[in-house]
This record gives structure tokens, sequence and C-alpha cells, in this order.
């Protein structure tokens, strides 16, 4: 929390192995939306019954369309894979086993394409990746993203950045005053 804290000019959340998100700093907040609210208050507009489950940011990618809004399409492929193979191995090495495994038992059940890359049976930890989010107001905001894992890997430290001097970093520079203003009235 320390680093976290100190971290002002990058977005940066702290997160457990299956993808819950348990702090943020405000630029995250500012270009994620808030995912640290409790769980009654998360899911989609329908008002579908939220569970612990939808804490997982892993659950929320195959149960959740509006997830989805924040990556291109094009990437939702490469995205979904990964996120199942990043469940696998907090499943297999992670540190709430029992719920690693209602969350597959559950995306087992209702989601036919988590069912399709489960089977691939890929294991992946994430330790930097390179890609797009789509804000909202500001459009595409390609972010670099670097992973730092607590002792035991329980939890980890995910810092966004950009590459100076391109249209992503002046993106976020603004997004950064702005905070959580609307562009548009």
């Amino acid at each position: 929390m320390r680093v976290l804290d100190r971290l002002n000019d990058s977005p940066a959340m702290v997160q457990t192995d299956l993808a819950d998100t348990l702090a943020m700093n405000p630029l995250a907040v500012a270009l994620l939306g808030d995912q640290t609210l409790p769980h009654s208050q998360l899911g989609s507009s329908e008002g579908t019954l939220i569970t612990d489950l939808a804490r997982s940011g892993y659950y929320r990618w195959f149960m959740d369309p509006a997830e989805r809004l924040m990556v291109p399409e094009e990437t939702h492929e490469r995205h979904g894979r990964a996120q199942a193979a990043r469940l696998r191995a907090a499943l297999t090495a992670g540190n709430d086993t029992p719920r690693a495994a209602r969350i597959v038992a559950e995306l087992q059940e209702h989601s036919p394409e988590f069912v399709r890359m489960w089977e691939l049976q890929e294991v992946a930890q994430k330790y930097d990746d390179c890609k797009t989010i789509l804000h909202p107001e500001l459009g595409r905001i390609d972010v670099d993203t670097q992973v730092l894992y607590t002792e035991y890997r329980a939890q980890t430290l995910v810092v966004l950045t950009t590459r100076p001097g391109t249209e992503s970093h002046s993106k976020l520079e603004l997004l950064s005053v702005i905070g959580h203003q609307q562009l548009t009235p």
C-alpha cells in the first residue's frame, strides 16, 4: 500500500490472485472505473444476482458483457485465453483454492466460451503485458502493464504505464487532470 500511495502519475491497483481488486489509486479509478466496490454493487444493469464470485475479474470477463467494453473486440480471444490461463494458475497454486474451484464450476456451467478456453489447459501468470483500454470518453489508450507479486503471490501490484510522447501518454496525462469528470455534458 505504501508503494501504491506513492504512484501518482501511473494508474495502479492491488489485486488478489483471483483478480479481486482490493485498492486502486485515483488515476486507475479514472481510467478503469472503481473496481473495489462491494460485491452487492457489482454487476449488470439488469439487476442480476451478485455473488462473491463477481468480485473476480476472471469471473466478470466471462459473465458480465459490460466488462468487455473496456477491451477492443479484436483482442477478446487473446484476453479471454489469458484470463482462463491465469485462473488455472490460481486454481493450482493459489491462496483461495475453494473459491477458485467455485468460479471454475460456475463458468463451466454458464459460459461455453470459458469451457472452450479452459480445455486448452493453458497456465499463465502475468508479469508484463501490452494492451489497449477503451476509455468511454478518451477512446483507445495503449498501456504497458507491469505486475509485482507479494512473496506468496497472494496479491499483486499492477502498474499501467504509457510510452512518453505518444497519444496514449497525452490521454493519460489529461485523465490525471480531469479525474472522474465527464468531458461531455
